[in-house]
């Protein structure tokens, strides 16, 4: 067989997931023989997310062995197989709110979709699984919010993944000493107060340099990423614990509670009280 994919540009600010299907496979590991899948082509798009694995995956004429925390994206027209044993959450989704009259979706080209490999062993295992378990929580207790709240997870998803896609460029760029230095001061550091000073003496740089080229390589700030890496530990904290707002405030790095609700609400346009209540699974 042989499909003909529709390759379409997209910018990135016309992304809209659109959720067809969640599901959990084998996550108890009742099945746990080394038998393969069929061979399929993907129709729409596609991440499963690995939680255990002594499997493999060919996609697109390539093996892969599957870990946990590896995290696959399958896109329209691919050929793929599953071997196993291996235990996953998938979703299978449309990229934008426009229906053709095609049995696949098309090939959309953008710069954050192109990125991603199909197979990317992500660092944050537990906020990933927390996503695709919060999707399909949703998509099994399905309110009026359900779409809107799978959207944000989607995307969530989507952009985390490019976030630390993105970092992993480093190295090919004239600053990697420094930047890669800077980041891990930071995520080292980030539960203390951190001036642009004190990240630029740890990479023997002056502030206005540091600043130029942390900016010139990453698209944001140093305190820009400091915030963000703050925001999303707090995102964490805020899902996987029952911790108050100030304990979280604390531990997050931001000092006080009254600071933390500010930056959390220009960031994620609402309090954390709410994100908590919107999304904490029960």
């Amino acid at each position: 067989m042989k499909v003909d994919k529709i390759y379409l540009d997209l910018s990135t600010t016309d992304i809209s997931p659109i959720l067809i299907r969640s599901y959990v496979y084998n996550l108890d590991g009742e099945d746990w023989t080394h038998e393969p899948f069929d061979e399929r082509y993907i129709e729409n798009y596609e991440f499963e997310y690995i939680v255990k694995s002594e499997g493999h995956m060919i996609h697109e004429g390539k093996h892969y062995a599957l870990r946990p925390g590896d995290l696959c994206f399958k896109r329209p027209g691919e050929k793929t197989q599953g071997i196993k044993p291996y235990s996953c959450y998938t979703v299978i989704f449309k990229m934008t709110n426009k229906d053709y009259d095609t049995p696949f979706q098309p090939y959309y080209q953008n710069e954050i979709l192109d990125k991603n490999p199909h197979v990317y062993q992500v660092k944050n295992h537990k906020y990933f699984e927390m996503l695709f378990k919060m999707i399909l929580d949703e998509y099994i207790n399905e309110t009026e919010s359900s779409p809107i709240k799978i959207k944000s997870y989607l995307l969530d998803i989507i952009f985390t993944l490019y976030e630390e896609i993105k970092e992993n460029y480093l190295p090919s760029s004239p600053y990697y000493g420094k930047i890669s230095k800077a980041i891990e001061f930071i995520e080292k550091n980030f539960q203390n107060k951190i001036l642009l000073e004190d990240i630029a003496s740890h990479v023997d740089s002056s502030p206005f340099y540091f600043h130029t080229v942390f900016k010139q390589t990453m698209g944001l700030t140093p305190n820009e990423y400091l915030m963000k890496y703050r925001i999303n530990y707090a995102k964490q904290l805020l899902l996987l614990t029952n911790d108050s707002i100030t304990d979280i405030a604390i531990k997050s790095g931001f000092g006080s509670s009254s600071y933390f609700c500010y930056c959390f609400k220009k960031y994620m346009h609402t309090t954390p009280h709410n994100y908590r209540k919107l999304h904490k699974i029960s």
